[in-house]
């Protein structure tokens, strides 16, 4: 009888929703649909671009998981097709847009089941009997390459590379930047999992996209300033297969450079401006001069 005498009281905000039951389901899917009819507009090679502004900050893109996060979206059951662009864009890095507009026709179908009373348990058992068909029909369609078959490996990662840039802006270009990929996924060293971070992409302003070349290596951009830099002869390293003087003119080459790494400063800092130095005798001054130069 103690909880007939102590009733539990919920307070809830002003404007809060408080329905439930076939209303609130019918109110879900409604929701995301509306998401989806925004982002399915950007799918496939003939996508459209999204403009966004958010403060003073524009974007524009056509790509499912940055259109989706960038829209101020309140709605509880709409935030979950968030976190699946998401989900997909940190787990395959590909087919977030597929993956958003995929589940808006799931629901879109199971509407009409929720408005003639089908509990919601029936119908995820029914989707659930019907993703392991899907599967077991992929598996029958799958063909495996191995990777000991460097050539139709390589044809294979080729072709998924250029699929995935068919709806970025560089589309056009699909051919030089899939190439570019598959030689630096296939230079990493690893038979188990591909750490991407061990991929590195330097932005440089200005030039073309095709300027744009891949180093065997490790990059620095660093500007060399010594005394008789420019009077310096410019050596093209023609050994090398990929020739940096060819794409930057203006920079120079080292041929076979001795490379030594210091984990401490070089440069000397100055002392602060307060700074307070005691001599004992008068002589001491003018070594404390030469020394600052």
């Amino acid at each position: 009888m103690s909880h007939l005498l102590n009733p539990r009281i919920v307070l809830l905000k002003q404007g809060t929703d408080t329905s439930q039951g076939k209303g609130q389901l019918l109110s879900n899917i409604s929701a995301c649909q509306a998401v989806v009819d925004i982002v399915k507009t950007t799918l496939g090679p003939r996508g459209m671009d999204k403009l966004i502004q958010v403060g003073e900050k524009v974007t524009i893109s056509n790509d499912g998981a940055t259109v989706i996060s960038l829209l101020d979206i309140v709605h509880p059951a709409a935030g979950t097709l968030v976190d699946i662009a998401k989900s997909q864009d940190e787990m395959v890095g590909d087919g977030t847009t597929s993956v958003v507009v995929l589940a808006g026709e799931l629901l879109k179908n199971v509407k009409g089941f929720v408005e003639d009373g089908v509990h919601p348990q029936i119908i995820i058992k029914g989707y659930k009997q019907a993703a392991a068909l899907a599967l077991k029909k992929i598996d029958e369609l799958a063909v495996n390459v191995k990777k000991e078959e460097e050539k139709k490996f390589e044809e294979m990662l080729l072709r998924c590379g250029k699929t995935a840039l068919n709806s970025k802006l560089i589309a056009k270009q699909k051919d030089f930047f899939a190439r570019m990929a598959v030689d630096a996924i296939m230079h990493l060293e690893s038979d188990i999992a591909l750490d991407l971070g061990m991929v590195g992409i330097k932005k440089v302003p200005g030039g073309s996209t095709t300027d744009s070349f891949m180093v065997k290596g490790v990059a620095f951009k660093k500007t060399f300033s010594y005394a008789g830099f420019e009077q310096a002869p410019k050596v093209q390293n023609t050994d090398s297969p990929w020739d940096i003087s060819k794409v930057l003119p203006c920079r120079q080459a080292f041929k076979s450079p001795k490379i030594c790494l210091l984990n401490v400063e070089l440069e000397l800092k100055s002392e602060s401006s307060n700074a307070e130095i005691r001599i004992k005798d008068p002589k001491q001054y003018q070594s404390i001069v030469d020394a600052e130069w």
